[in-house]
Order: C-alpha cells, then structure tokens, then sequence
C-alpha cells in the first residue's frame, strides 16, 4: 500500500463509468462456452447498490420480474431505461447521482454503471472535490474491479473528470503523475494496479490507458485478463459532452474490444491444452517407431499380445486425435472471432463520428485516433501469433494422420498374415487327415478281403480247374475301391448343389 500524499488534487465533476460484459450464450454450443452464472452481472449490480446505501435494485426483464427478455439482438433490458440512483456516500456528506443500464448484446450481457459528482446542484455549479472520492466510491470491496464483477468477457472503467484551471494548459506528458495519482485512489494495492499502456488525446482532452493487455507469458495457468483502466481529463466541456451524446456508441466500442480480447484470451488456454495435446501425439508416436524399428532390427514377427497392444496404440492415437482437431477447429473460431470484432469495432469508430456529426459537434477523424490503435496493431498481432501457431499445430495433425494409417496399415498387413498361415495350417491338417483316413480304409478292405487269399487258392493261370472270373480277392479289392469312388463323387456333387443352394 503506497503511502498517502501530503496533498490531494482537486477535480471537478469527477464520474466513474463501469462497463462489463459476460457471456450468456455460447455459439459453439459445448458446455465450455457456457458461461456458469449467465446472469452474474445482475447480481454484481444489486450487490454494487447494497454497499453504496442504495435501497434500489436491479429490476430487468428475465431478472427479479416475472417478465420474459423481450426480442432481438440488441437489447435494453430495463423497463425504465435505465435506473436512476441519487444518495450520498457511506460515511460521507458528499451527494453523488449515477445510473445502471443493462443490455442484451447478441450473445453477451452488458452492465453498465455510472456514479458521478454532479455538475450543478440547484442550479449552482458544484465545487471541485479531491480525487479521494474514486476510493470511497469502490469501498474496501473494490467493487468495480475485476475480482468483484467476475465478467467473463472482460470489463473497462473510465474515470471522467474536469481539470483544474491551473492544469487545464498542460500536455498529457505532463499530467501523467497526476493520472497515476487517480489510478492509485481506484487501486490502492500497487501490486494490483495496471501499468500504464499508452498516453494520447481523444477530443483534444488527455487520455491514459493503464492495463488491459494479455499477460501470457506463464501459459501452464489462466492467463491473467489485466484491469483496463482509462482515466481521461477533459480540459473543457466540449469533450465531456461529446462523450455523453456518443455514449451508446461507446458501450459498442468496449463491448466489441472486450469480445475480441476474450477470444485471444482463449487461444491461450486452448495454446496450452493443444500443446499437451500435441507432445502425448509425439511421443506415441515417436514409441511406436522405436518399437517398430526394433522389431524389424530383430526381423521378427508380432505376437498376438503385441499385436493387440499396436490395436490399443491405434484406438488412444486416434482418440487424441479426434480431441486435438476439436481444439484446433475452436482455435480457429477464436482467431475468426478476433477478425469479426477487430472489423466492428472499427464499424463503432466511424458510427461515434458520424454520431456526434448529427449532434452538431465540431469533429475530426483523428480526435479518436487513440481507440484505432486496438484496430489497426493490436487485432492484427493477434491475428498473425494465432496463424503462426495454428501453422505449428496443423504439423502435429499431420503427424498423428500419418501414424494412425501407418498402424492400420501395419496392423492390416499382419492380420492378413496370420489368416494366410492359419489357412495354411488348416489346409495341411484337411490334407493330413484325408491321407490318414484314406490309409485306414484301404488297410480296412486289405483287412476285410484278405480273408479270400486264405480260403480261396490263388490258381496258376494254366491250372485246368481255374475259373473264368478273376480272383475273389481281387473282385472285392477293387469293388470296395470302385463303390468308396462312387459314393466319394456323389457326396461332393449333393455338397456343391447344396452350396448353389444356399448362394440363390
């Protein structure tokens, strides 16, 4: 906690502005890009009134009434409008106003808060108030912070505030203590305050953005989202009042650069998941080889115990890989969701000139070319690490392809094998088994007819008393061999009629 300063700036008319969105329908449909608590902004805002000493609350369509959320894509949820808020601070005398919008946007939630020092009080100008009134705005709680609200598209506070006269001449270089200093009453713990990004002009008033990057450099967590803290000073009240007239614009603007910033914020995530992913692929893969190469060294043939284990390779391969083209098919819907909102928001940029343009406000492109930056550098760095990275990845998918083809072939081939060896193997058996029963029934009618050597005499062909037919042993030997040779053939033809039988 830093120390307090000796003394405390004064500014007039001094505003926070919340805007915080949260996702209530996913497009992908999956249970990941659902957001847990759809309705959590609602809450964060009832819980905001609370704190404050406000006895109203949050009364929106589809929240604490009965009503439905009323059609369409770009909502304004709350009967009234909006709700209006007039009190004092807990603890203080100090009479603040503000307001609470809430919106349907496409997807999304919008919650957008406003508590001010008002400009007049009966009629009178208001006085200037020190810088102290953004502390005891956010309490101890640090209610506007992202720790509070937990919206998970992300948030953007603006603290608006008038400049004194004696600073009202100074260039932003050299208000920048002074906007630290308002930095410090919103974030009093220095090791939660966003370093400072960039210091420009919009509407010719001095503008500093503190934070709102994506810290990814430890990729094993959650990549920390940054509080996006704008603090802008106005010199004059021209700039105040543009701002007001294009306020609806700006809800526009934010909203769109946070959806693109939670896109990328999700590539990180999906980085780290795809990267696991990826080295499990590798290494299967870079086993399955060794142990191939092995196999081949020692040229020998898979057991069925390793073949079934190659079948199990097969099945986790491919089960990795279908998870893997899932995360690059979402790696590509963020990097596609980066491009849609980049090209929106540039859209939003060109609505808030052309807004102010029919209030009748004196405008120039280049009085908002602080937001372009986000358009024109930051959108497309995401772009170009997201194209390189999925360029790294589509290799790992390749790879896994490649493997799983290369173990179905393998696999196939030794399949096909071992059916040719078993077939083999069942024919030389059929072929073992037919000579052996062939054997047995000629040893069986040697048998069954050597009995007729012995009880009829084998006479000499010039012997008087020999008969005219051959031998009996002979009739029956070669009888018995004529009868097995018809009944053989007539067996097979009544099998292969049968076979034709059974093929119509």
């Amino acid at each position: 906690m830093d120390s307090p300063e000796s003394i405390t700036p004064l500014v007039y008319a001094p505003n926070l502005h919340l805007f915080a969105f949260h996702l209530w329908q996913g497009l992908t449909g999956e249970p990941d890009s659902q957001a847990r608590v759809p309705q959590l902004l609602w809450e964060r805002a009832d819980a905001m009134l609370e704190t404050l000493g406000f006895s109203e609350r949050l009364h929106l369509y589809g929240y604490s009434t009965p009503s439905p959320e009323p059609p369409g894509t770009q909502v304004n949820l709350h009967p009234n409008n909006q709700l209006k808020l007039q009190g004092k601070l807990p603890n203080s005398e100090l009479e603040i106003t503000g307001r609470m919008l809430a919106y349907r946007l496409y997807d999304s939630y919008g919650l957008i808060v406003n508590f001010r020092r008002p400009e007049r009080e009966e009629g009178e100008k208001t006085s200037e108030v020190p810088i102290s009134i953004w502390r005891d705005l956010t309490t101890e709680k640090g209610m506007f912070l992202p720790e509070f609200v937990q919206s998970s598209l992300g948030q953007t506070l603006v603290l608006t505030a008038f400049l004194s006269k004696e600073d009202t001449d100074k260039s932003p270089e050299e208000l920048e203590e002074f906007a630290h200093r308002c930095l410090r009453q919103l974030i009093p713990a220095k090791k939660d305050r966003p370093p400072l990004e960039r210091v420009g002009e919009v509407f010719n008033s001095p503008i500093f953005e503190f934070g709102g990057q994506i810290l990814d450099s430890h990729l094993q967590e959650e990549p920390d989202p940054n509080c996006h803290v704008l603090v802008w000073l106005f010199r004059k009240d021209l700039p105040s009042a543009k701002f007001i007239d294009s306020y609806r614009q700006f809800i526009d603007l934010f909203y769109y650069r946070n959806k693109a910033l939670s896109a990328y914020r999700e590539t990180r995530t999906l980085y780290q998941k795809t990267y696991d992913i990826y080295t499990q692929l590798e290494k299967n893969v870079n086993d399955f080889k060794k142990k191939l190469l092995k196999q081949q060294a020692q040229n020998q043939r898979l057991s069925e115990a390793q073949l079934e284990q190659l079948k199990e390779v097969l099945k986790n391969l491919s089960q990795l890989d279908l998870e893997y083209a899932r995360l690059l098919r979402n790696y590509k819907h963020s990097r596609n969701t980066i491009a849609i909102h980049a090209k929106n928001y540039t859209v939003i940029l060109e609505n808030i000139l052309r807004k102010l343009k029919e209030e009748k406000h004196p405008v120039q492109g280049e009085e908002i070319d602080f937001f372009r930056e986000f358009c024109d550098r930051t959108c497309p760095y995401f772009q170009t690490r997201i194209a390189d990275e999925l360029n790294y990845f589509i290799e790992g998918s390749s790879l896994a392809d490649k493997a799983v083809a290369s173990i179905r072939g393998i696999v196939e081939i030794e399949q096909t094998q071992r059916d040719r060896l078993r077939q083999d193997q069942e024919k030389q058996l059929e072929n073992t088994i037919q000579a052996i029963g062939l054997a047995v029934g000629t040893g069986a009618i040697f048998t069954s007819s050597a009995e007729l050597l012995i009880t009829k005499p084998w006479l000499s062909p010039w012997a008087a008393d020999r008969s005219s037919y051959p031998h009996p042993f002979l009739i029956a030997f070669f009888g018995s061999f004529l009868l097995a040779a018809f009944v053989y053939f007539g067996v097979k033809w009544c099998q292969n009629r049968g076979k034709k039988g059974n093929k119509n």
